[in-house]
Formats: structure tokens, sequence, C-alpha cells
């Protein structure tokens, strides 16, 4: 809870294609003005981190994001006030995009008030068009106590470290799979705090699978306004981490993320025992074979004493 009485919930905003369609296509040598992400207007917000991806197998006929490293970028707060001076090449501003669930911090942070606008001006130096060009502006929401579906821990407990795994299995490409149910075990609450996914590869890394996560909880009441890529939102279940890169595609380790440091969810996510967590997952790849892949979600079991 915040000084202020208000209650702060996990929140990623996306703003790609689905808010500006522009962002579907971003063609060589191609500005982009005023692309506007509209905040809800069911709470403020809190940017703490954010990242950048685009569609695989969208560059120069290759399975890599070779676009990203000739954007350039300038965005604003709430009242269009620039927070750069000049457009900055993403590939400068973090490491690895700020994908693996490992977004890039924002300090101070920027509070948005419901309803704002943050609005992106960019620039696409390459020789080559950026398809499914997508921002991830990575925070928390603020609600008054009540407002929305919120458990914490017992006044007293007692904790051990937990994982549990979600199989996913013969996803198409593509495929939309809605309303997916993970329930907590009947014998301890579960504190969500971390996860680890691989969008996963054919067996000779032929193609990569672009697979989308929406999470909600039990009320289906989203943590997020669109679909995050699944090495968006969590760290790189990978080992060693990669990042295909380019047509052959060139595997490049990133810095940082991995197994050891999965994607972290802040606040953390309390789910209470038998409850359920409820989720869609979109695969958007227009061709390939069905996926089988695992969702790790990565905390504690909470057992009130």
């Amino acid at each position: 809870m915040t000084p202020n009485g208000l209650v702060e919930r996990h929140f990623d905003y996306v703003l790609g294609p689905n808010q500006d369609a522009r962002l579907a296509n971003v063609p060589a040598g191609a500005t982009l003005r005023n692309v506007e992400l509209q905040m809800q207007s069911d709470a403020p917000f809190l940017l703490r981190g954010r990242a950048v991806r685009q569609a695989y197998a969208s560059t120069e006929g290759g399975f890599g994001q070779n676009g990203l490293q000739f954007l350039k970028t300038r965005w604003t707060g709430p009242v269009r006030d620039y927070r750069q001076q000049d457009y900055v090449p993403e590939s400068l501003q973090m490491a690895n995009f700020g994908q693996m669930g490992d977004p890039k911090p924002i300090n101070p942070q920027v509070p948005y008030p419901a309803n704002s606008t943050l609005v992106v001006d960019l620039v696409n130096t390459g020789a080559n068009p950026i398809t499914n060009l997508t921002f991830f502006w990575r925070g928390v929401k603020l609600f008054q106590p009540g407002a929305v579906q919120l458990y914490t821990y017992p006044p007293k407990m007692k904790g051990e470290w937990f994982n549990y795994q979600i199989p996913v299995t013969a996803l198409a490409a593509p495929e939309l799979r809605t309303d997916q149910i993970f329930t907590v075990q009947p014998d301890a609450d579960f504190v969500l705090r971390g996860g680890l996914a691989t969008a996963p590869f054919t067996a000779l890394f032929v193609a990569f699978f672009d697979v989308g996560i929406l999470l909600m909880d039990a009320d289906k009441k989203p943590y997020s306004n669109d679909y995050m890529p699944l090495d968006v939102l969590f760290g790189s279940g990978q080992f060693p981490p990669t990042i295909p890169l380019g047509a052959i595609p060139l595997f490049i380790p990133p810095f940082g993320p991995g197994p050891a440091l999965p994607g972290l969810f802040y606040p953390e996510i309390y789910v209470p025992k038998n409850h359920q967590l409820i989720y869609n997952l979109n695969r958007t790849d227009a061709v390939g074979l069905p996926a089988d892949f695992t969702i790790n979600l990565i905390g504690q079991k909470v057992y009130p004493q």
C-alpha cells in the first residue's frame, strides 16, 4: 500500500499495431509521429520499466529482430513532455531491448493519471521495414482498497519456495486459445513472483514462434491491456540464454536474463489456495508446426499458522 492509502497492482501497457495500425509495418526510412497510448480510465499508472519488440521473421527474410537496431525513439510523460531532447537509438537505451523479462528500469518512475496519453515518435533508419513493432510500458496501477481483487498474507504463516509448471501442448500456427485456467493447489496459498517461459523453436531452429499471453485474475481483470509476448513478460528458459538475430539465425547471448534470473512480477500476485488465474494464449505465426512448451510460475507457497 502506498503512503496515500492506494494499492499497487502489476500492469503492463502494450502499444503496438492493435493500438496504432501504422506500427504493423514501419517502412524503411520512415518517421512516425504522435503514436499514442491511451491510458485506461480505471486507475492511474506508474511507469517503472519498458521494452520494445518486433515480429520475428520480419526483416531481410530472416528470423530475428534486426530492425530494432535501426530504431530511434522519443516519448513523453502525461502532458506531452518529451523525456529526450532528440531521437535516441533503442539499441543504446537498454540491453536486449528490454526483452527476456529484463525491462529497462525507469527511475524515477513516471506517473500517468487515468485517461492520460503517452506519445511516441520514432524513426526507422534501416533499409528494411519493421513489422509489428510493439512497445511495452511496465509498472503498476493504483487502486482504492477494495476496488479490485487483491489478497495478501495471513497474520501468521510459514512459507516455502515453490514452482508451478503450466504445460502447453500443440499450440497451432496461428491459434487463439482462450479461458485457460491455472488453479492453486488446496494445501496452501501461492505468491507469484517471477516466471520463465521460452517460445519454442523447431528442432532445426527453422522458425521462431510468436506467442503472447494475456494474464487475468479470477474475475478476468487483466494484468495488461493486450497480449504480452512470452519473451518480454517472462525470463528465458534457455541455457545459455540467446537472442536469435538474422537469417541464419545467429544466436547472440544477451546480458543478464536466463534461467537464473526469471522475469519478475511487481507487485507480486497473491493467489489463495483453490483460487485461479485465467489466461489466453495467442500464437500469431502464419505458418509453423504445432508447439509444445512449458510456462513456469515461480514464487512461494504460504501456509497459514
